[in-house]
């Protein structure tokens, strides 16, 4: 059992409104907020530095932006480097500020993760005297998006694309930055699939994958559907063969490990036809969530239905209508058990889910509470894994690591639960402590909102832990041995230097307690 003292955790909706507010503040501030000029004078102080690349080259022209940290109320200041990548700001009122460094003809200041840290810079500047701030750009390259048809190739100039670091889109405009029918995002160097929309009150979304290149441009064009594109699928009793109507199915990126409110949702008609219309052109796996009137749930496979989500169909809607092979609903079967504390025997309350989920999407995921024992209903008769999550996500103030069925620390390890229409399956779970982890996670704080530390699977990409409550620069999780992890400060800031999570270590957990620091800020 855990021995450290208990630290307060936040509500999860209360997290969510401040990781919103954050980046919405951060995107007024830095690039549509007052600018005071630089200038000299009263008690105040003089920030200065030096730009470089990587390279060691004098970064040259680039508008470096001084921001107010925690909603401070003080001026925004902004100044550009010469040719020597030097840069200078008299008058600056005492207090915490935000760097950010834009490159011409960027829309997006860059955020970077380097010598000043996680996640945006921030640095102390004194009532009086000087603050010498250099730094170094990390390598990032930039990707110049134009949108087609996807039907006839016909320019569409009207057009948004999602960044993938951040929650919102960059958009052409002819008043804006990006009035030529083109726009550009900088994103570190790798392979990204982006989602975007068309504006032009005609076309619908699209889907590109591109590859950032650092010091390139790599040009990749958006392929918006044309209107009436739809996914067209009908639901029908197995048995019987009859429709099934007003039953729920979700069409899920296969990238995405668990659902959120974003996924695509539709109820079948009176005759069990669904229709999925204006989904973005990407590859998605198909819920049946089972209906009233006795169906079980199920992932839909190539032959049928299943409980692994690995053996489910891979749908890719084209321009136009994709029908799919009619969907088979089974009747239901149930999952029931105890759970226990391994060592001691005594009962144990967890809740007993289909996937590990962000805790930002408690509310999404199919899930059920176990105090001491659980029955999951509405399963259809496939063979499923169940993960059992501790209070706190296996983070701060867990006293389990969070596991899969048979005691398992991950999906693809788990022991498969067979399931029989109409019956009840008996699954007891045995809940384990895990090896104790911590660390530092400092440069976090922005507008009072620290990010939660995720730990996820490096074999699966289930997260497995999520410490929420990090304001005083420590984490704490619990994870079950025999997996290796990767631990991140958001879905893309990950151990050791800030990189996406495909980039990050996958670190191996034993039996033994370890620590992972992340790179504090300086300054």
């Amino acid at each position: 059992m855990d021995s450290r003292v208990a630290r307060p955790t936040r509500r999860t909706g209360t997290l969510l409104l401040a990781a919103l507010t954050a980046l919405l503040l951060l995107g007024v501030d830095a690039v549509l907020g007052p600018v005071a000029p630089v200038r000299a004078g009263g008690a105040a102080a003089t920030v200065s530095g030096t730009l470089t690349e990587r390279s060691g080259r004098p970064a040259g022209q680039v508008r470096v932006t001084l921001a107010p940290d925690s909603g401070a109320e003080h001026p925004t200041y902004s100044t550009t480097t010469d040719r020597a990548g030097r840069w200078r700001v008299s008058g600056v009122s005492a207090g915490r500020y935000r760097i950010t460094n834009q490159l011409p003809g960027v829309f997006r200041p860059r955020y970077y993760p380097s010598r000043l840290g996680f996640p945006w810079g921030a640095v102390t500047v004194p009532a009086r005297g000087r603050l010498v701030v250099d730094d170094v750009l990390p390598p990032a390259g930039r990707i110049r998006f134009v949108a087609a048809d996807a039907a006839t190739g016909a320019e569409v100039r009207d057009f948004c694309v999602q960044d993938p670091l951040e929650l919102g889109f960059t958009c052409t405009n002819p008043a804006g930055a990006f009035p030529n029918g083109y726009l550009d995002l900088e994103v570190p160097p790798g392979h990204y699939r982006f989602t975007g929309n068309a504006n032009d009150g005609v076309h619908e979304g699209g889907m590109v994958e591109a590859t950032a290149v650092a010091g390139r441009v790599t040009h990749a064009t958006l392929p918006v559907q044309p209107p009436g594109n739809e996914l067209r699928v009908t639901l029908r009793d197995r048995a019987t063969g009859a429709p099934v109507p007003n039953t729920g199915i979700i069409a899920i990126s296969v990238d995405k490990r668990f659902p959120d409110i974003y996924d695509a949702n539709e109820i079948s008609d009176e005759n069990g036809v669904v229709r999925f219309r204006s989904l973005y052109p990407d590859r998605y796996n198909i819920w049946a969530g089972g209906s009233a009137n006795g169906h079980g749930a199920q992932w839909v496979g190539p032959k049928g239905g299943t409980g692994d989500r690995a053996k489910a169909l891979v749908v890719e809607p084209g321009p136009g209508i994709t029908t799919l092979p009619d969907i088979l609903l089974d009747r239901a079967g149930s999952i029931t058990g105890s759970i226990t504390d391994a060592v001691t025997g005594q009962p144990v309350s967890v809740t007993v889910a289909l996937t590990t989920y962000d805790p930002f999407w408690y509310e999404t995921t199919w899930k059920v509470s176990g105090n001491g024992s659980y029955t999951f209903s509405g399963l259809g008769p496939y063979e499923w894994s169940l993960a059992f999550i501790p209070p706190g996500n296996g983070g701060a103030n867990s006293v389990y690591a969070t596991q899969w069925s048979g005691g398992a620390p991950s999906s693809v390890k788990a022991t498969r639960i067979k399931v029989v229409a109409g019956g009840t399956t008996v699954a007891n779970e045995r809940m384990s402590a895990g090896t104790a982890v911590s660390g530092q996670a400092n440069g976090l704080p922005v507008y009072g909102y620290s990010y939660p530390v995720y730990v996820y699977n490096a074999d699966t990409g289930d997260i497995v832990a999520v410490d929420e409550n990090v304001e005083d620069g420590r984490y704490d999780a619990r994870l079950l041995p025999g997996q290796r992890v990767r631990f991140c400060l958001h879905r893309d800031r990950c151990y050791p230097d800030y990189v996406r999570q495909v980039d990050a270590s996958a670190i191996r957990v034993g039996t033994s307690p370890f620590t992972i620091d992340f790179p504090g800020r300086r300054g």
